[in-house]
């Protein structure tokens, strides 16, 4: 059987080239588990929507990292949870001063604002059309996001609260100088098959991390 193929997103701190070097969590855990099966993954990193659309259409082929949604449940064969992410809608501390209710008051000032940006085909966009948002701008560049956030471009930005942090080192700027104004919730991620991808290579994936997650649990335990 050839090597198995995946495909990802440069979406920092999570995956990101750096002097042409995948970095962040997700290629690390997808190396470890490589290992774990006897393998060498090859790695490409694309734009999101095609890295989504390429790791639909052969066998041997998985995406990373990618949160398990209901649209996408029947579109990939899963391998996870590989780690867990917070997801927020994010604002300039100016705009706070319009987010001092509860959570779900906070969510529906969101849905009255000009715009959201969201990342075009990701997770964002499906779980903010779920809760009835109409306001979402799809974006492609999310590397640019908080730039055009800080430059008053959008209201809004649905992200985690470890790509703020990360990006806000990357702009030379505080973290404080944007907020969480509304929380959406916490997701797994997960790699992610085709389905053309024969079961029993799932499988063997998936029991790799359970071997290793068995290790990393039996060396630090609670």
């Amino acid at each position: 059987m050839s090597a198995t193929e995946f495909y990802t997103e440069d979406f920092p701190p999570y995956n990101y080239l750096e002097n042409d070097e995948l970095k962040g969590i997700g290629p690390k855990i997808i190396k470890e588990l490589a290992r774990e099966v006897g393998e060498e993954p090859k790695i490409t990193v694309l734009p999101w929507a095609r890295a989504y659309k390429y790791a639909q259409e052969m066998p041997d082929v998985g995406i990373f990292s990618i949160v398990r949604t209901p649209k996408r449940e029947d579109v990939f064969q899963w391998v996870g949870p590989i780690y867990t992410v917070r997801i927020g809608l994010y604002t300039v501390k100016e705009n706070m001063s319009l987010y001092q209710g509860t959570n779900e008051e906070n969510l529906e000032q969101a849905r009255r604002v000009g715009d959201i940006a969201v990342q075009l085909g990701g997770a964002g966009e499906e779980l903010l059309t779920t809760l009835k948002f109409q306001n979402l701008n799809k974006i492609v560049n999310i590397n640019k996001a908080l730039f055009l956030l800080l430059k008053g471009r959008y209201d809004l930005l649905e992200t985690s609260d470890a790509y703020m942090a990360y990006m806000a080192k990357e702009e030379g700027v505080s973290v404080d100088v944007v907020s969480e104004a509304a929380f959406i919730g916490q997701y797994d991620m997960y790699l992610a098959f085709s389905k053309s991808t024969p079961l029993t290579t799932v499988q063997k994936w998936q029991n790799a991390l359970d071997r290793i997650q068995k290790r990393q649990t039996a060396q630090n335990p609670s």
